[in-house]
């Protein structure tokens, strides 16, 4: 794409490529709210269907706990799936904390889209996510001393990001600063030519503020620069505003009627505050699934599943919300993270008993906390994908299901590290605020 939009003044049509299913919804709603009909298919491989009418087709390659070999290989596929339904550009979405394999999947993506210039910035400045001499920090802190650093799943130990994602992919990285960004337009467009003039690279973009985000925007089309970029909903955002789409009615609340099912499966410390939160101040029950007899043998896995639903189903069933969520293991930094087997194991777990509360009826809408999760719960419910409306809050989208018994249920995904302690509480609130 080298514009604001196909000849003859059409919209572009846009993939975007994210390596969890809530990344895939908190950006592509950017989109959404901006007048692009964005829809998450959770089968990608076959695109006619969903995305004959989408202008935004945002794929979940679910590689984030993978080996970076495997994570590229599954990229390049959900990349060739859009080259074929006839997308022009593609963004790249990445964890606002730079979780997963980030080089990896950006070259293999690259080399189905080539470009001489791919720029990326993780800057989420609502979340307090910045990058100023090439290091991220989150709320002023370096990512690798927060407790990123220490996710059970992928941790981050490095931020500057220039070193680590030179360790990740195969092409130059680049550095923009925030001088450069913030500089006159000659200056930038001499920059972008010594570049050009090199070989392919990635170029690492400082940005601090939702200004800088949207100078980042303007310089990609202004130079025709936006056949692949990544970065978080942040820069998301920015494009969406840049980008000319067909105006849609806005969405509308939830109807509110039914129960609203929380269920919670990060441990991100941030998560874990917002669950209590919602027990402590809205008076929301809580039941926590106990990992032992989740991860024992399948006697043990199916008595937990039993126990957990019979706890829960009597609130939904009388139209009160209700927290799902694991009983998280004693901090320990000396202890080893959960293999992906295991972790697969309790997404699944979490999707089960949400299959089964959802079909003793009574459920009104879904809060899906952490992308395995989001996925898990999705298909076990027999959605095929998820069409964005809106958000509750920056980062927080909603959308509603497509296809499956639930066609159309209200639902709610969030990151596992997104939020203020509130978050679970204001979304519930949301969901149920027509009642």
């Amino acid at each position: 794409m080298t514009g604001r939009t196909r000849r003859g003044g059409k919209p572009i049509r846009l993939g975007l490529i994210a390596d969890d299913l809530t990344g895939a919804n908190d950006t592509g709603v950017q989109f959404a709210r901006r007048g692009a009909r964005t829809i998450v298919p959770l089968d990608w491989h076959d695109l006619e269907t969903l995305g004959r009418d989408a202008d935004v087709l945002a794929l979940n390659t679910n590689s984030r706990a993978l080996t970076p070999r495997v994570a590229a290989q599954r990229a390049r596929v959900a990349a060739e799936a859009l080259r074929r339904a006839g997308v022009e550009a593609v963004y790249k979405k990445i964890d606002s904390t730079f979780r997963g394999n980030v080089g990896a999947e950006l070259d293999a993506i690259l080399a189905v889209y080539p470009a001489p210039l791919a720029f990326l910035t993780p800057a989420f400045p609502p979340a307090g996510r910045a990058v100023r001499d090439g290091i991220l920090t989150v709320q002023g802190i370096p990512v690798h001393r927060t407790a990123i650093g220490r996710d059970p799943v992928t941790p981050v130990h490095e931020s500057h990001l220039p070193t680590l994602l030179g360790r990740q992919c195969r092409r130059p990285v680049h550095s923009l600063s925030l001088a450069a960004l913030r500089g006159g337009a000659l200056a930038q467009a001499r920059l972008l030519a010594s570049w050009r003039a090199q070989e392919s690279a990635v170029v690492v973009a400082d940005a601090a503020t939702a200004g800088d985000l949207a100078r980042l925007a303007r310089l990609l089309l202004r130079e025709q620069l936006f056949g692949v970029a990544a970065g978080s909903a942040g820069l998301a955002e920015a494009l969406s505003r840049a980008l000319c789409w067909r105006r849609r009615p806005g969405a509308g609340a939830p109807d509110g009627k039914g129960a609203m099912l929380v269920v919670v499966g990060s441990p991100n410390p941030v998560s874990l505050e917002q669950i209590a939160w919602a027990e402590s101040r809205e008076q929301v029950p809580v039941v926590r699934a106990t990992l032992r007899e989740i991860l024992g043998d399948g006697d043990c896995y199916r008595r937990e599943l039993e126990r957990v639903v019979r706890k829960l189903r009597p609130e939904v069933t009388a139209g009160r919300d209700a927290i799902l969520t694991l009983a998280q293991r004693n901090a320990d930094p000396t202890r080893r993270p959960l293999r992906p087997t295991a972790s697969r194991t309790l997404s699944e777990f979490l999707g089960q008993a949400a299959r089964r509360l959802a079909g003793g009826g009574g459920l009104g809408g879904l809060v899906l906390c952490g992308g395995d999760i989001a996925m898990a719960a999705c298909g076990a419910l027999g959605a095929r994908g998820v069409e964005l409306r809106g958000e509750v809050e920056p980062g927080v989208p909603w959308g509603q299901l497509v296809g499956g018994d639930l066609a159309g249920l209200p639902t709610v995904t969030k990151a596992g590290g997104f939020g203020q302690p509130s978050a679970f509480a204001r979304a519930l609130r949301f969901l149920r605020r027509a009642r």
